[in-house]
């Protein structure tokens, strides 16, 4: 057998019980994600009593939710969960239909006047969730209270923790309402704008309210604008909520430099924004140079400015040489010597004159030219130093004929430079005696006079 569930079920004149719809708007101090909820009219529509009603909920992420009516006397009655769907979680972008299934129905009831719907969703179920969902799924459609002002702000709202939001929306049981204009618009544009605790999108904004007074809230950043305005029959109101902002303006040397404001990208250098005031991570980058970042608060109204001065990403030049214990020299300085591992050097970009040196070997100058943040390795092979002697030889006769190890180098008197080192002179010349005889060369200059002897 089907069953049927009338929300509204005494009828008690609209005069006896009266509450501030200030008090029964709820939502986060930050809107952490959007929860939607509409019924099969447009909002504000009039509902006969007796006629049906369903009810449609939409979550921006994976969330658990709780959906309650509040009739016009102030009474709060448990919709869902409920017996028939005790399952309150709902995926992220799926429309949830209540009711959803043909074991029951919603159906309008007295007392007139207007009535609003509320839901709750939270992406953890917290204890106040599972204990609601406990009382729903075990008696039908329970009251939670007859005071809804008491309810919401003592009983509810002081338990709802980690991240959550709400929606709100309305309609008129058995006659319509005067209506007017109400526009929110504000100053830079783009604002998340809730108005009597529903969310209605960003600024600017015109939508048709019911004749009385409403409650505007706008979130920008850190950022929050609360208004209440009344308006009456046919009347068109407008808000603006124009932030405070704090000026600044950034430079850079050299400019040109990418800028990030907590994490996301604003500009290139020179820059001027329009902030609210608050914290920020001011980020600067630029190909080629070291990131800079400056933590900053800024005041209401505040005009700051603030010049950076870049600084090139550092190159890295690693020498290797054959021998090691090679004397470095960078543009005329001494910067170390090489070692088995090499030597390493931290250098800003640019080319550098690069000398060296190491006794015994010949030496090596060279360029290099190093890019912002650039590791090079350079290998130098040095050349042992060649050393000549100048060594004279004279003989007694002249004429006689010279030879260094075994090779012809001509006739005395003969001056001749060779490397130093040790050698074996042969003096020849004909009917003389052949003289061998060996000599060490050293840097310094060498003489050598022969005395021939005739072979008898």
């Amino acid at each position: 057998m089907r069953r049927y569930l009338f929300i509204l079920l005494v009828l008690v004149s609209i005069l006896s019980f009266s509450f501030n719809v200030k008090s029964i708007i709820i939502f986060p101090e930050k809107p952490y994600f959007t929860v939607d909820v509409w019924l099969d009219k447009p909002e504000g529509s009039v509902y006969n009593v007796g006629e049906r009603i369903e009810i449609f909920v939409k979550s921006s992420r994976d969330a658990y939710i709780l959906v309650y009516d509040i009739n016009a006397q102030g009474k709060v009655t448990l919709i869902f969960p409920n017996k028939y769907e005790s399952d309150n979680f709902v995926r992220a972008n799926e429309i949830k239909k209540i009711p959803s299934r043909s074991t029951y129905s919603l159906r309008v009831s007295p007392p007139y006047g207007k009535e609003y719907i509320q839901v709750i969703a939270s992406t953890t179920p917290i204890p106040i969730f599972k204990e609601l969902k406990e009382l729903g799924t075990t008696q039908m459609f329970p009251t939670l209270s007859d005071n809804v002002e008491e309810y919401v702000q003592k009983r509810l709202k002081p338990y709802l923790t980690g991240e959550w939001v709400s929606d709100i929306t309305y309609f008129y049981v058995g006659r319509a309402p005067a209506f007017g204009t109400l526009i929110v618009d504000s100053d830079p544009p783009g604002m998340t704008v809730y108005v009597d605790g529903s969310y209605r999108g960003k600024t600017p904004i015109t939508m048709t309210v019911d004749e009385g007074t409403h409650y505007v809230t706008v979130y920008f950043e850190n950022y929050t604008f609360y208004k209440e305005v009344y308006v009456g029959e046919n009347q068109t109101v407008r808000v603006v909520a124009r932030l405070p902002f704090a000026k600044l303006s950034l430079s850079s040397s050299p400019s040109g430099a990418d800028v990030y404001i907590n994490g996301d990208y604003r500009g290139k250098t020179p820059l001027t924004l329009n902030l609210s005031p608050g914290n920020y991570s001011l980020t600067f980058r630029k190909e080629g140079y070291r990131e800079e970042t400056r933590y900053i608060t800024l005041g209401e109204g505040e005009s700051r400015s603030i010049h950076i001065d870049l600084k090139p990403l550092r190159a890295t030049l690693r020498l290797r040489t054959d021998p090691v214990g090679v004397d470095v020299y960078m543009d005329g300085r001494y910067a170390g010597t090489t070692s088995e591992s090499g030597l390493t050097i931290v250098l800003d970009p640019g080319t550098y004159s690069i000398r060296l040196e190491k006794e015994g070997y010949e030496t090596d100058s060279f360029t290099v030219n190093l890019k912002a943040g650039e590791e090079k390795e350079v290998f130098r092979r040095l050349e042992e130093k060649v050393v000549f002697s100048e060594v004279r030889i004279e003989t007694q006769p002249s004429g006689a004929t010279v030879y260094l190890n075994g090779y012809y180098h001509g006739e005395t008197p003969i001056t001749i430079y060779v490397q130093t080192g040790t050698y074996e002179i042969t003096i020849v010349k004909p009917g003389y005696r052949t003289i061998v005889k060996t000599v060490t060369f050293d840097e310094k200059e060498e003489y050598f006079k022969f005395i021939l002897s005739r072979i008898e």
